[in-house]
């Protein structure tokens, strides 16, 4: 049952999105500027970004540093995007910190003249004064939406990092790769360094050309941090890595899919640069650290015999990684398909990544709003020419594929977090220290 500090956040939903620094920075200027208590790492990118925070959040724990990390979106409770340590806020703690943050919002809408703040700056005030509070020495803070004028950009990090650049969020933030990265790029300062894995041609020379006129330090994944890949498998990865200044033969990473050996780059060339600014990260707790980080969502293997398999991927290049991770990690006979998709994501683009594996295809959708309708979804999915089946909660879709797959088979649920969220599994998973 939702909590009244929970409810009044959902309230704030109906305020939607609203791109901008001038409320957020209102309220922690309000709040006396908590941020300014602990050191930040910014991490935005399109796809990527939550595991290379949780892997960095996890590192700088095993190296004894007190470390928040603030994350989004939440699978079960809003409490699991604000953990210090691993553990997530305690509902005491969260329900005192959003009535506080609802009143410092209402001094702003009311004295200040602006307008009204949203969930995500609340939680983002939130998360802040929880790490002050609880004297973090560094957080990981994951950029919500683009980067420029995303509430996390209000705090002054020490690093940054941008994973890559994708298509989404299009009607926000730009309809080319290139007008997206120049959002995304926008959590940059001068003489902070920047550490990036995007490569495409044209992307990655405008992230040069930026980063040199502003006199922003760059590490680039692919250029100064490269790999040997070794094995991968839906348990983790292993391969051997060299920096520019360090090598590390056979880092093993607990985040499975071919996907995590750029993800895992960027936290190799992170910590480079951290041990440079003096933090003292060894080899032995680096090692430790990103070979048991947990980041819940994201190729979760819930059951075997059948597999059972969730993943929150929401756009087309999410969907393309996955699909790459179903066809070569996994052994089954039949896929079947649980998708639900939100109204403002490609529709199309995620289908046409996943539905093509599908043997048959249970089209659902998340209990919110912004869900794109069931029957219409299975709409677009027959133009696969695989079987579809409705159906209208997200319960009954994992419950008939469970009961479809026999124990070669495989159920893959998908395209949301929402989706994946709703599943039973999570409902004791979600809030677990990780």
């Amino acid at each position: 049952m939702a909590h009244q500090g929970e409810k009044g956040l959902r309230g704030r939903l109906k305020f939607g999105i609203k791109l901008g620094l001038e409320r957020i920075k209102k309220m922690l200027e309000l709040a006396g500027n908590p941020q300014e208590r602990f050191k930040a790492i910014i991490v935005g990118g399109t796809n990527g970004k939550g595991s290379v925070s949780h892997m960095l959040a996890k590192v700088l724990s095993e190296s004894g540093y007190k470390v928040g990390l603030y994350t989004s979106p939440h699978l079960v409770s809003y409490r699991e995007r604000i953990r210090v340590d691993g553990m997530p806020i305690s509902e005491h703690d969260f329900e005192r910190l959003a009535n506080w943050a609802e009143e410092i919002a209402r001094r702003v809408e009311r004295d200040e003249g602006l307008d009204a703040p949203t969930e995500f700056e609340l939680l983002t005030l939130m998360a802040c004064q929880y790490f002050c509070d609880e004297c973090v020495d560094i957080s990981v803070m994951e950029v919500g939406l683009g980067g420029r004028y995303d509430a996390t950009n209000a705090l002054s990090p020490m690093l940054s990092i941008l994973t890559i650049v994708s298509l989404d969020h299009t009607d926000r933030l730009g309809r080319t790769h290139l007008e997206i990265a120049n959002d995304k790029i926008g959590i940059t300062r001068p003489d902070v360094p920047l550490v990036t894995a995007e490569h495409k041609f044209g992307v990655l020379e405008f992230i040069q050309s930026y980063c040199y006129l502003h006199r922003i330090p760059l590490r680039v994944v692919g250029k100064d941090v490269r790999w040997k890949k070794l094995w991968a498998s839906y348990e983790g990865i292993c391969g051997d890595y060299k920096t520019w200044r360090s090598i590390y033969p056979e880092l093993k990473c607990s985040l499975g899919g071919d996907f995590q050996f750029s993800n895992l780059g960027c936290v190799v060339a992170a910590v480079e640069l951290l041990r440079q600014m003096g933090m003292g990260i060894t080899e032995e707790r680096f090692r430790v650290g990103v070979g048991n980080v947990k980041c819940y969502g994201r190729l979760d293997v819930l059951h075997r015999n059948p597999f059972v398999v969730a993943d929150g991927a929401h756009n087309p290049a999410a969907a393309s990684s996955l699909s790459r991770a179903l066809r070569t990690l996994f052994p089954y006979k039949r896929l079947g398909l649980v998708i639900g998709i939100m109204s403002d994501k490609d529709v199309y683009g995620i289908l046409g990544a996943l539905a093509p594996l599908a043997d048959v295809i249970f089209a659902t959708q998340a209990q919110t709003e912004r869900a794109f309708k069931a029957h219409e979804l299975a709409r677009a999915a027959s133009m696969w020419g695989k079987p579809v089946h409705v159906h209208d909660s997200v319960q009954r879709a994992y419950e008939a594929a469970r009961e479809w797959a026999e124990d070669e088979d495989m159920v893959c649920v998908t395209g949301s977090i929402y989706v994946i969220g709703e599943l039973p599994e999570y409902q004791h998973l979600a809030l677990q220290p990780i």
